[in-house]
């Protein structure tokens, strides 16, 4: 059955195609004016990869903030609903999803069928989310696809007490008025968001297997502190993280059609 799921997210919107459960075709663009003319661009483009044309797609599910742009959508469903069913689905017998999107951490608890019972998010404050490490970093001249290849220049990371961006940024400035080291400052930059991250996740709830989607899941110097300093064995979701919720929109689009 071929599903499309449509996520609208706050620095990106994704486009995804499925036949069942195998993804066929994907798109990524950064979110601007979220106009639905450029998100119709973003789907035509996905189709066009995978060879099809609407005619083709049984059921369109849309999420995300933007979703109510999206042209021609069965129905819409939240994020947490569909992170949760891409996570369920994709990664067997895992309990914990931390989905860290680019304006909020979200912890998701799972039951037996893979589906949310619980969530929390931390949506009041960017702390730790995408936006935070794309603002720290860039204050000091490095791009977020840089961060992981910086991190390995590293001696020891500087530690930023603040979890808040406007006080981590001054001691950022700080830390570069006493000579610490590119490196150390955005090794300490991850080691701050992974701790965040780490915080929610205990105050929420322990689990033996998680997972972790969104774009920051894509840095591994992030991850790699998250998995040393979070209880559990943790999965890596099997595709590019931040489609999870576009891939879990279009599989709740296969089961509406059933």
């Amino acid at each position: 059955m071929i599903t499309m799921g449509v996520d609208i997210g706050s620095l990106f919107s994704k486009a995804v195609i499925l036949d069942d459960e195998k993804l066929v075709a994907s798109n990524i663009v950064a979110t601007t004016g979220n106009t639905a003319d450029e998100i119709d661009v973003m789907v035509e483009e996905a189709l066009g990869e995978a060879g099809m044309d609407r005619g083709e797609v049984e059921c369109l599910v849309a999420t995300g903030s933007g979703a109510d742009l999206v042209k021609n959508s069965e129905f819409e469903e939240d994020e947490v609903t569909c992170v949760g069913m891409a996570a369920g689905t994709l990664v067997p017998g895992v309990k914990l999803t931390i989905d860290i999107g680019g304006q909020s951490i979200t912890s998701m608890m799972l039951d037996e069928d893979g589906d949310v019972v619980d969530f929390m998010r931390n949506d009041k404050c960017a702390s730790g989310s995408g936006r935070f490490l794309e603002v720290m970093s860039g204050a000091m001249g490095v791009e977020v696809e840089q961060v992981d290849e910086t991190v390995t220049l590293s001696e020891k990371p500087v530690l930023l007490s603040s979890q808040c961006g406007v006080f981590a940024e001054s001691e950022i400035i700080t830390h570069v008025n006493e000579g610490e080291k590119m490196p150390d400052i955005i090794a300490g930059i991850c080691d701050s968001v992974a701790n965040i991250v780490v915080a929610q996740a205990r105050r929420f709830g322990m689990a033996d297997k998680y997972t972790i989607t969104g774009g920051v899941a894509r840095i591994r110097s992030v991850v790699r502190v998250i998995e040393e300093k979070l209880d559990g064995t943790y999965q890596k979701f099997p595709h590019d993280s931040r489609l999870a919720a576009a891939i879990g929109a279009a599989l709740l689009g296969q089961f509406e059609e059933e």
